[in-house]
């Protein structure tokens, strides 16, 4: 993790924008295939639940893609340091299951539901990249971040998110009945780039923006007590890549590295996990 901090930091500017654009693409290319495959075959058998039992749910955000190594399976899960693992390590939930995959959009969260108890306790989740054309609008913007097709893609993201946010409460409202004893907590998505440290970041960090206050809206739309957000921008604020302590995967000599541009370890235990615990969460 040293070694990577450091080329990044020595990186010269149009180096770094040379890999970010290539990584970008490379991702976008790479990500939703495997979310097909894992998430909409129902697992064989049932979730255990107890009273302390924790289910998490989504996409690669959730399923630790940024920190390999990787359990079997097509969805980039990491073995180690995925958030919902080290949350449940530091806290008296038990991980009974983490279906999350990378790819992952809402419908795909609704197929995650098949087999999980009702008896669930928590329910942590993140989810609605996909939906909202993220991987579009990087693919068109990370060549060239003034070109027409990144307009258009940018335009098209946010003709998708107008209409996302009901969609999310919709799904957040579906699991909240599916598991009627269950915590649904919302996370939502870093920056993944320090402020200014290149033009695509801006834009990029623009977009993500956009989408936490559609998922903030989509949570407070639900009405329902028991469907929380937990805000992640500030535990990452600081950290994004270009940092000196990044909590965002980049390896600059790899631009085709799966973990690229998803929380790694850090970011997974003093991004996700650390507002799970500072928002109460991890308490029960």
């Amino acid at each position: 993790m040293k070694k990577t901090q450091v080329r990044i930091r020595l990186l010269p500017r149009m180096g770094l924008l040379a890999a970010v654009s290539l990584g970008l693409v490379a991702s976008v290319a790479a990500g939703p295939a495997s979310a097909v495959t894992a998430t909409t075959v129902p697992p064989a058998g049932l979730s255990y639940g107890s009273a302390r039992s924790y289910v998490a749910l989504g996409d690669s955000f959730t399923g630790g893609q940024g920190a390999p190594p990787y359990l079997p399976g097509p969805c980039l899960k990491s073995k180690f340091a995925a958030y919902p693992t080290i949350a449940a390590a530091l806290s008296p939930y038990r991980l009974t299951a983490n279906k999350a995959c990378s790819g992952a959009a809402v419908a795909d969260v609704q197929a995650q539901l098949a087999g999980v108890s009702p008896d669930t306790a928590l329910v942590t989740l993140t989810v609605g990249g996909i939906d909202a054309g993220s991987n579009a609008v990087l693919a068109a913007c990370a060549p060239d971040p003034t070109a027409p097709s990144c307009e258009q893609a940018v335009g098209a993201s946010s003709a998708q998110l107008a209409v996302l946010g009901p969609r999310l409460a919709g799904l957040y409202g579906q699991i909240a009945a599916a598991l009627p004893n269950a915590r649904i907590v919302v996370m939502n998505y870093p920056r993944l780039f320090n402020p200014g440290v290149l033009p695509l970041a801006d834009l990029v960090n623009a977009s993500t923006d956009a989408l936490d206050a559609v998922i903030g809206g989509a949570v407070a739309a639900t009405g329902n007590a028991r469907v929380q957000l937990v805000d992640v921008t500030q535990e990452f604020a600081g950290h994004g890549i270009g940092a000196r302590v990044p909590y965002i995967s980049l390896n600059p000599t790899d631009p085709l590295a799966p973990a690229n541009f998803h929380p790694n370890a850090l970011g997974n235990t003093l991004g996700y996990a650390r507002a799970l615990a500072t928002d109460g969460v991890l308490r029960r």
